[in-house]
């Protein structure tokens, strides 16, 4: 079995640095062109594709079938053209990114440079992502992305390397003293932020439904004292992306730290909300964005109750309640 694994490990890294050279020698266009062609063939074989028509309709509202398709077919070319222009990114020369992104809020992240304790920006699997960082580096912030590691670690090095040639740092997302290390030195660490964070994330609103967040960047934030930016990169044109950056305040001081924690990441959840409404195309629908939910983290009579509807989740306190709105399970109660 183990074997196996490596053969397939060996032949994906194979199939990854050659299509990465093969598309490095075409113009940007064509790559970017072949990518969508990618993406929309993933979507047409069914890659993932009930999970994107489940979000689309539960999530977005989208009732037509058709508009479903439509929608979820662009996002699938948008995913793909992306990992083209990942794979392309060695050919990019550092100015070009000053032609092809434009900025907003970048007062915003100069003011919070001033206060010398560090950035961390979150974002999403939105629009090109890759680049992002880059286009920042060149508007002289030093930017670390904090990052998982992919199942495949041939396929993983080769991505980092991509990243490292256009400036870009990294550090492990299990490595929070390297991050701090990071923000100690007023930089920008950068992470994504929109996957679901399994049953003992922070659950906030997202369109609507509880939505196990990941509660990494905010913690650094608040560890560090370093500000908190959201940020998700929209695509005018082959050649042309634009970014708003925005710094969200910080909690009312009067919040407990969970209370804090929660309507922070409710906050970068909203903004991004925000963002996949104006471009539903930009976003990665095909993720099981909402499948964890708080009841998981309940067994026997408690998560009956929970499921019978006997008790809510309060998602401001993180707590059980019950029907008369007191608390009867905090997280200290969970199992």
């Amino acid at each position: 079995m183990k074997a196996w694994k490596n053969l397939r490990y060996a032949l994906e890294y194979g199939l990854t640095l050659a299509a990465g050279g093969a598309l490095r020698k075409v113009s940007l266009e064509r790559a970017q062109a072949f990518g969508r062609f990618l993406g929309r063939g993933a979507f047409a074989l069914g890659v993932a594709r009930e999970a994107a028509m489940e979000n689309l309709a539960l999530r977005l509202g989208v009732t037509d079938p058709a508009e479903r398709r439509r929608i979820a077919g662009a996002a699938y070319a948008n995913f793909g053209q992306t990992m083209a222009e990942l794979a392309w990114m060695p050919a990019l020369k550092p100015e070009e990114l000053d032609s092809i992104f434009s900025f907003g809020g970048l007062d915003q992240l100069e003011t919070a440079r001033a206060r010398g304790k560090g950035i961390v920006c979150m974002s999403a699997h939105y629009g090109n992502w890759e680049w992002m960082g880059a286009a920042l580096i060149r508007h002289g912030f030093a930017v670390t992305f904090l990052i998982g590691t992919q199942s495949n670690p041939h396929v993983d090095k080769l991505f980092n390397e991509y990243r490292a040639k256009v400036g870009i740092k990294f550090v492990r997302i299990q490595a929070i003293r390297d991050a701090l290390r990071v923000l100690k030195k007023n930089e920008v660490v950068a992470l994504l932020g929109d996957q679901d964070g399994d049953k003992w994330g922070t659950f906030v609103p997202f369109f609507g439904a509880p939505a196990s967040t990941h509660s990494i960047g905010e913690l650094l934030a608040r560890r560090s004292g370093a500000a908190l930016a959201f940020g998700v990169p929209v695509r005018l044109g082959p050649r042309s992306h634009h970014l708003d950056i925005t710094v969200i305040p910080p909690p009312d001081p009067a919040l407990s730290e969970i209370q804090a924690s929660a309507w922070t990441l409710g906050e970068v959840n909203r903004l991004l909300e925000a963002a996949i409404r104006a471009h539903p195309d930009h976003w990665l629908w095909m993720h099981h964005r909402w499948r964890s939910q708080p009841y998981q983290r309940l067994s026997g009579e408690d998560r009956q109750r929970a499921e019978a509807g006997a008790m809510v989740f309060d998602m401001q306190e993180q707590v059980w309640k019950d029907k008369a709105g007191l608390a009867v399970l905090n997280p200290e109660g969970w199992h």
